[in-house]
């Protein structure tokens, strides 16, 4: 299975600009990801600022009571962004 985020333009008030202002300076949403391995979604979580970090993000969908899930002896595919832990494998950085 397949985890990332991916960042949707918006219009937001002026005032809340800065909170939806992603690294590459656009205007945007966050939003997770999950996909089954026959590329059928199985979470999202929209809803984010386009400033919040992915483990940021990631910490947020386990945290809720009927949140993100990793089945019993299965890891999610997770990309730099995200940190190594229980459920879920990044590519190594050496």
């Amino acid at each position: 299975m397949v985890q990332d985020e991916t960042y949707i333009r918006v219009h937001v008030l002026e005032a809340d600009k800065p909170r939806y202002r992603s690294r590459k300076n656009e205007i945007a949403t966050n939003v997770l990801g999950v996909c089954s391995q026959d590329m059928q979604f199985i979470y999202v979580l929209p809803g984010w600022e386009g400033s919040a970090t992915n483990s940021r993000v990631l910490r947020d969908a386990i945290s809720w009571r009927h949140g993100l899930r990793v089945p019993h002896g299965y890891y999610y595919l997770v990309d730099a962004g995200y940190p190594n832990g229980k459920g879920f494998l990044a590519p190594y950085r050496g």
